[in-house]
């Protein structure tokens, strides 16, 4: 009686872990395939209930059609044989037609009077399957434009570049940057920075043949391969340019972000390439990468082609960039100074002017220099060193009976003015150094009030409250139209150059230097030409009212 009761206690107790066991499907089948068990987890996985199942035929229920004659074999063998078959991964039938895989595993019991019986254990691979295709998908898919992505362009690129065909034909890949973009996300915040990004995509899926062919690469860059369509580098160079030029004009299409309307500018790098070939993705997006730095650093042109020369010249870029990181801490800077002088030609300021003493770079002036540093962020410690320097030779002026009221005006880069700690920068130089601020100007481009004006006029203004006077370089040449110049806290215009070079009689260069000079009088404000070279032009700014004059006639910047 004991061992009966065990039996059965033990019996029981297997049932209730078969029909509660929620993660896996468990089926009793007779040896004409016909169901004697049916667990609640059958019933989740497959869409019969017990009571619908059982009695039925295992091939009616959950085998599909194009499988049962395989099915019934291997369970002829199982019952022959009176053991399980491997485990194996299978597309079983849901009730209602659809498939369902499992990873199932099989086994026959045998027991001493009783029939044997064949086990199916199920488990379900749906959710397996769901979580196998997001990973496949992240791993080739942009998560927020849902593009392919820089490894699926990659393959895409060695697909094309392996082309059976026995004739060769040409191709092009471009890089499209979408410029300023960070800007962006600064002010407006990072979620409408990505709806621009959104935006950008569906603009550029509108020239790509295939959805392979447009990827994202990260950030603010995508990709489009314009695939081989013709045997001539020279067909596929423009039409790749015609691209280019349409991208550019539907990227300009304005977008209303937080309520005001928007207007995007892009630059494109471009590389040519014949497949079949042997060169790599890699290295194709390397050529077109350096191919758009190109196109970003020209003022004339946002489309540029890769060619070997170009390289060479990124090549020394990257050079000159590595050398500036460490200028400072090598003491291969000095600074120049040029005489800046009224209209009697008495002395009344400097401009501050950067020299690079490099063993292998000598001959390369600041407007090569500068943009490399002002791209990789070394200018931050370029501009201070200057400005420390200037502060110091403004005390040893200010030592001097006859100098004590001489000027220093110092070139501040955009790159040093657009960050937040910059008037606290100036502030501890001057109380470092003990220069008098008043003494101490800060020369600013026009290119600055392409962005922020509120910014820009918040900064200028703490600037003046430390006492030091703003001048605007350059003034013609860039951005500033006259609505913003009433606004600007200045103290000084600085006529460019290019204006006082072309003073020749009734020339548009002396109208603008007229004009200039009228405009800084009447808004109270000191205007000093740069770029006088010639008595003649001396005389004629005199005649125009130009107070403050700086040119070779009068000294050229010297180190001292």
């Amino acid at each position: 009686m004991t061992n009966d009761r065990d039996k059965q206690i033990s019996e029981a107790r297997f049932h209730k872990l078969f029909d509660d066991t929620q993660a896996m499907s468990i089926q009793g089948y007779r040896v004409d395939g016909s169901v004697v068990y049916w667990n609640a987890a059958s019933e989740k996985i497959y869409g019969y209930s017990a009571s619908e199942a059982i009695g039925r035929s295992l091939f009616d229920l959950i085998i599909p059609q194009d499988m049962r004659d395989e099915v019934k074999q291997a369970v002829a063998w199982m019952f022959d044989n009176e053991e399980g078959i491997p485990p194996a991964r299978l597309n079983l039938k849901h009730k209602d037609g659809s498939t369902v895989p499992v990873y199932s595993s099989h086994t026959v019991v045998s027991l001493p009077n009783d029939e044997p019986i064949m086990f199916c254990m199920d488990a379900d691979m749906r959710s397996l399957d769901i979580a196998e295709a997001e990973v496949q998908r992240l791993s080739y898919y942009d998560s927020l434009t849902g593009l392919p992505n820089r490894r699926l362009l990659l393959e895409r690129i060695t697909s094309v570049m392996r082309s059976t065909s026995s004739e060769k034909s040409a191709a092009a890949l471009l890089i499209v940057d979408i410029d300023k973009f960070h800007s962006i996300n600064d002010s407006l915040g990072y979620s409408v920075g990505d709806r621009v990004l959104t935006n950008c995509a569906e603009a550029l899926q509108k020239f790509s043949s295939s959805p392979d062919d447009l990827a994202r690469l990260g950030k603010d860059e995508f990709a489009l391969l314009l695939p081989c369509s013709s045997s001539s580098l020279d067909a596929v160079a423009a039409e790749a340019e015609l691209m280019a030029t349409q991208i550019l004009q539907k990227l300009k299409a304005p977008l209303i972000l937080e309520g005001r309307s928007h207007q995007l500018t892009a630059c494109i790098g471009i590389t040519l390439f014949e497949c079949p070939g042997t060169l790599s993705g890699d290295e194709l997006l390397r050529q077109a990468d350096i191919a758009l730095k190109m196109a970003k650093r020209s003022n004339t042109n946002a489309i540029s082609f890769f060619d070997s020369q170009m390289e060479s010249l990124v090549k020394k870029r990257l050079e000159i960039s590595q050398a500036l990181n460490h200028a400072v801490e090598n003491e291969e800077l000095a600074l120049a100074l040029q005489p800046q002088v009224d209209q009697n030609q008495r002395i009344i300021g400097f401009e501050a002017l950067l020299r690079w003493q490099h063993p292998k770079f000598k001959s390369l002036s600041p407007n090569d220099f500068i943009p490399i540093a002002e791209a990789n962020d070394s200018i931050i410690a370029l501009g201070d060193w200057v400005l420390e320097k200037s502060c110091q030779k403004l005390v040893k002026l200010a030592a001097q009976h006859n100098s004590k009221n001489v000027k220093i005006s110092v070139n501040v880069s955009a790159v040093q003015f657009r960050r937040g700690d910059f008037v606290a920068r100036v502030k501890n130089i001057l109380q470092s150094t003990g220069a008098n601020p008043r003494n101490l100007c800060l020369e600013l481009t026009e290119s600055l009030i392409a962005d922020d004006i509120n910014f820009i006029i918040e900064q200028m203004a703490s600037l003046r409250e430390l006492g030091v006077s703003i001048s605007l370089d350059d003034f013609g040449t860039g951005y500033a139209s006259l609505a913003y110049l009433t606004r600007l806290p200045l103290d000084e215009l600085k006529i460019d150059r290019a204006f006082v070079r072309d003073l020749d009689g009734s020339s548009k260069g002396a109208l603008l230097t007229e004009t200039i000079i009228s405009l800084g009088r009447s808004m109270n404000l000191t205007v000093i030409a740069e770029g006088v070279e010639t008595e003649q032009q001396f005389k004629r700014l005199q005649k125009m009212g130009c107070q403050h004059f700086q040119g070779y006639l009068f000294g050229k910047p010297a180190i001292g």
